[in-house]
C-alpha cells in the first residue's frame, strides 16, 4: 500500500512540474503564474505548494529536471571504448544538439533576464546545466589522463575550454534569435575544436 502511495505522489508532482516547465518556458518567470500551472496540472495551489514550496522552489526545480534530461545525452556520447577523438566528436556533437533544443534556449533566456534578481536560480541553472556537463567530462579526461593518453594538469579547465570551443559563437546567435547554426557549421567547430583539443594535450 506504501508503495502505490508513493509511485501516485511521484507521478501527482511530477504532473506539476510537467505543467510548470510549460508554463515558465511559455512566459517567462515574472509572467508565469501558479495559477495557471494549476489550471493545466489540475488539483490546487495547495498541491504545488506542498511538493514545491513557493514559486521560485518550482522554477528551481524544473531547472534542475530540464538540466537531467539535456544531459542525459552526453553520458550516451561518452564511450570508454572509442578513442579519445571519436569521443570527442560525439560529445561535441551531443552538446551542441542539447545547446540548440529550443526549450534549451528558452530557459536560457529565462535564467539571463532573471537571474540577477533571483541569484539562486542562476546557481542551480548552472551547478545543474554548464557545470554538470564540465563535470562530466572532466571525469573522463580524468581517466584518459590515467590511461597514459593525454598530459594535462587540470582537466576541469580542460574541459570548460573545450565546451567553450564548440559553443564557439553558435550558441549565442541562437539564444539571441538570429539563426540556427546549419549541420555544416556544426560539424565544422566540431572537427576544429576536437583537432586543437588533442593536438594541445594528446601524448
Amino acid at each position: 500500500m506504501a508503495k502505490t502511495e508513493k509511485t501516485t505522489e511521484q507521478v501527482r508532482r511530477d504532473t506539476i512540474l510537467q505543467a510548470g516547465i510549460e508554463v515558465f518556458l511559455e512566459y517567462g518567470y515574472v509572467s508565469a503564474s501558479v495559477d495557471e500551472i494549476v489550471r493545466r496540472a489540475g488539483g490546487s495551489k495547495r498541491t504545488v505548494y506542498k511538493y514545491f514550496g513557493n514559486k521560485e522552489e518550482l522554477f528551481a526545480a524544473i531547472i534542475a529536471s530540464l538540466a537531467a534530461q539535456m544531459l542525459s545525452p552526453l553520458g550516451a556520447a561518452i564511450d570508454g571504448d572509442s578513442t579519445l577523438q571519436t569521443t570527442l566528436e560525439k560529445l561535441g556533437k551531443a552538446y551542441l544538439d542539447v545547446l540548440l533544443r529550443e526549450d534549451s534556449l528558452a530557459i536560457f533566456r529565462t535564467v539571463v533576464s532573471e537571474g540577477q534578481r533571483f541569484p539562486e536560480l542562476a546557481k542551480t541553472f548552472f551547478l545543474n546545466g554548464p557545470n554538470a556537463a564540465v563535470t562530466r567530462l572532466s571525469t573522463y579526461l580524468d581517466q584518459q589522463v590515467n590511461k597514459g593518453g593525454l598530459k594535462l594538469d587540470d582537466t576541469h579547465a580542460a574541459a570548460r575550454q573545450y565546451f567553450g570551443m564548440i559553443r564557439s559563437d553558435l550558441h549565442m546567435r541562437a539564444a539571441l534569435g538570429l539563426e540556427l547554426p546549419t549541420e555544416d557549421e556544426i560539424n565544422r567547430e566540431v572537427n576544429t575544436a576536437v583537432a586543437m583539443f588533442v593536438r594541445e594535450y594528446s601524448v
